[in-house]
């Protein structure tokens, strides 16, 4: 964002951006070509609506949780989800209380987060030539928890600095910078890897009457895993971890992903 005199930020061009990006996808959504509803033996293809929302959700998970591939492929989402969750809320606190720097490097950090999924969206789509399957997704999982032991072991040697916070160019400048954001990149990349099979498996292994539903139900679950995530966090820190120690958090949520991509690669042979 464009910094004023004295020193704050215009937030007003923040959310012209927003909304701008808003308008755009509201323009692109009308252009996706027509999905009338298919009669192929779906649980609601009388497309009643039950305006209760608690009751319909619960329904709507219940109905889909009960298949067991769907079941792991859900779970192994909402543990990365739940991952991103907790490294998106300590980047702000990350940048500031342990790595000394301002709000420009906090938003370098979400840019290259950002564009490792991008990345490692198209590699893993190269490695599986079009094939819809998880056999990648443990590695990447583990891959993940590495990356962020690495980052973990970096912040908590970072070198004190008594003076202001470092701004973007002044933080590239200090020793092994560089190498927090290839933790970043790394952890983003691997991430990518992990979780795109695995929606690419939700849309295709299920009728495509059931399809949305089943992309609800998965946005539900994944929700709730990271509220759950987000206050498992919160009393964490009120306990007194620090901000580099719950990287470790999110390194042990890898290792349990990585099991579920395992069983959902079993599963599927």
């Amino acid at each position: 964002m464009l910094q004023r005199p004295d020193g704050s930020y215009h937030a007003e061009v923040a959310a012209g951006a927003v909304l701008a990006v808003a308008i755009l996808g509201r323009i692109a959504g009308g252009l996706v070509p027509p999905a009338p509803p298919v009669a192929d033996g779906g649980t609601n293809a009388q497309g009643n609506v039950d305006w209760n929302i608690l009751r319909a959700s619960i329904r709507l998970v219940s109905a889909t949780l009960h298949v067991r591939r769907l079941f792991l492929a859900i779970l192994a989402i909402s543990f990365f989800w739940s991952m991103g969750a907790v490294l998106a809320a300590q980047f702000p606190p990350l940048v500031k209380n342990s790595l000394g720097s301002d709000q420009t490097v906090a938003t370098l950090f979400l840019a290259v987060f950002s564009v490792g999924v991008a990345v490692g969206s198209v590699l893993v789509n190269l490695l599986l030539k079009g094939e819809v399957s998880a056999r990648y997704s443990p590695a990447s999982a583990l891959g993940m928890g590495v990356f962020v032991l690495d980052l973990f072991r970096r912040v908590r040697n970072w070198p004190a600095h008594p003076g202001g916070l470092h701004d973007i160019w002044t933080f590239l400048t200090v020793p092994n910078s560089w190498m927090v954001i290839v933790d970043l990149l790394g952890v983003a990349v691997a991430g990518g890897m992990f979780v795109v099979p695995l929606y690419a498996f939700l849309t295709t292994t299920v009728p495509k009457s059931e399809t949305a539903r089943t992309i609800a139900a998965n946005n539900i679950v994944n929700a709730g895993f990271m509220v759950a995530a987000t206050m498992i966090l919160t009393l964490a820190v009120m306990s007194g971890v620090t901000v580099a120690d719950s990287l470790l958090i999110v390194a042990i949520a890898s290792v349990i992903a990585a099991w579920l991509g395992w069983k959902l690669h079993q599963a599927c042979d």
